[in-house]
This record gives C-alpha cells, sequence and structure tokens, in this order.
C-alpha cells in the first residue's frame, strides 16, 4: 500500500462491511461516491468516523456524543489514517433496549457503537456483580444470535428500524 493511499473499513447499513482503499487527498465524499454509499444531501444519511469502543457509562439520559463528520474533508484532515472506520447510516442514534431478569433499560447509541460497549453498559445498568459480569452477553431478544462484541449497532440493526431489542444472558461455553 503506497504512503498516500489509505485503507479504510466502510460500514453501512444493509451491507457488509467493506475495505476502500483511498487517496489520502480524496474527500470524504469522493471515497463515498465511488462504492456509489453517499446520496445527496435530504436523504437522512449520518456519517461518522471512527468507532465508540467505550463511553461514559454514567450517562442516564440521552446519547453519548460523536457528531456527524464533514464530508468534504479530505482523508488526512479526518485523520482517517488513524480511525479507518467510516459508518454511513441512516440512524442519527439507536435505541437500544437491553432486558435482564424482568427488567428493561434503554439508551440511544450512535450506529458505530460496538457490541462490547453496550454490553458494558448493561452489565453496569443491571447492576452485575463484576465477578460474574464477564460471564454475560447481549443476545437479540426472540433470537439466537449473539453478535461479536467487536461489531457495530448500524450492522447489527436491519431495515428501516433505529431501534433493537437485546436479552442480556449467560454465556453458553462449550464443554469438553
Amino acid at each position: 500500500m503506497e504512503n498516500n493511499e489509505i485503507e479504510l473499513f466502510v460500514h453501512a447499513a444493509g451491507r457488509k462491511p467493506q475495505i476502500v482503499l483511498a487517496e489520502a487527498e480524496e474527500t470524504l465524499r469522493e471515497a463515498l461516491l465511488r462504492v456509489d454509499l453517499y446520496l445527496p444531501e435530504g436523504h437522512g444519511q449520518h456519517i461518522l468516523v471512527g468507532e465508540t469502543l467505550t463511553e461514559i457509562i454514567d450517562i442516564e439520559e440521552g446519547a453519548h456524543e460523536h457528531t456527524t463528520v464533514d464530508i468534504d474533508l479530505k482523508l488526512d484532515v479526518l485523520d482517517l489514517r488513524k480511525h479507518r472506520h467510516v459508518h454511513v447510516h441512516k440512524c442519527k442514534q439507536i435505541l437500544v433496549a437491553v432486558n435482564f431478569s424482568a427488567d428493561t433499560n434503554d439508551h440511544k447509541f450512535k450506529p458505530n457503537t460496538t457490541v462490547g460497549t453496550v454490553t458494558d453498559w448493561a452489565r453496569k445498568k443491571f447492576k452485575l456483580d463484576p465477578a460474574v459480569a464477564g460471564e454475560y452477553v447481549l443476545q437479540i431478544s426472540g433470537t439466537t444470535t449473539q453478535p461479536r462484541s467487536t461489531e457495530h449497532l448500524g450492522d447489527v440493526v436491519h431495515g428501516d428500524t433505529c431501534s433493537i431489542c437485546f436479552d442480556l444472558v449467560k454465556e453458553v461455553t462449550p464443554k469438553g
């Protein structure tokens, strides 16, 4: 890979994440247009750079802040050599509800938030004993699907919905 070339991981609702090679002097708009991922203004698309791997867990109301970017900036200016992940999503925020025992808690997260961050939030919100908290994972309600902790909410939410419901369950580990 040349020095002025940047490898991006582009996440878009309804698509598998894809690798895009772009020039550092390109604008983000140009890179997204090349892979048919940018719609003209007014189509309700939100573009975020980087991933939310951690969050201030004490936030009770509202969503954490991770603002959309100016796509007319060059990739170098957006520091995409460091951040590398670009998220294109119709949802500015995703309402996440988590069920545990007979309780439910919810919080709004950005589409570039990892499932691991949401799991950490849920474990603390339900006040799980730290000695056993690591044994609990998120499972999409009504399914047996347990997204990997490195997956992003924007990749897990499907269709036109900007919400998802999880159950906090004890991870089943194979014996033997």
